[in-house]
Parts: C-alpha cells; sequence; structure tokens
C-alpha cells in the first residue's frame, strides 16, 4: 500500500511548515511574546533555506582532506 518513505526533504519541509505555523499563530495569540515567536520562525525558515543549498564539491573536498 504505502511503498515510498517519504525523503528527508519533504519531512523537512512539514516540520517547518508545522513550526512555522505555530509559531505564527501562538505569536497572534500571545502578544507579550510575540517577538519571540517571530524570531523562532525566522530561526525556522532560516534553517529550511539552509538546508535546501547544496554543499559545493569543494567544500567537502576540504572537510575530508583534514
Amino acid at each position: 500500500m504505502f511503498n515510498k518513505f517519504p525523503s528527508r526533504d519533504e519531512v523537512l519541509a512539514v516540520v517547518t511548515l508545522i513550526m512555522v505555523i505555530g509559531s505564527l499563530s501562538l505569536a497572534i495569540l500571545d502578544e507579550k511574546s510575540r517577538p519571540q515567536f517571530l524570531d523562532l520562525t525566522k530561526f525556522a525558515v532560516g534553517t529550511y533555506v539552509g538546508m535546501l543549498i547544496p554543499r559545493s564539491r569543494a567544500n567537502e573536498n576540504n572537510i575530508n582532506n583534514r
């Protein structure tokens, strides 16, 4: 029935989406903690974008040679 497992990118996208929606919802409800929730949202989106950027081959060679 379900032979295909979700890829790492799909799981990361779903977790990031849940985190962003949850943080923004809490920011709307709790005005005192709004800056912290917005910082958490920025961190989640930044982490997601950073995970999507592929590593260059030169970077991998430098890391392996150490």
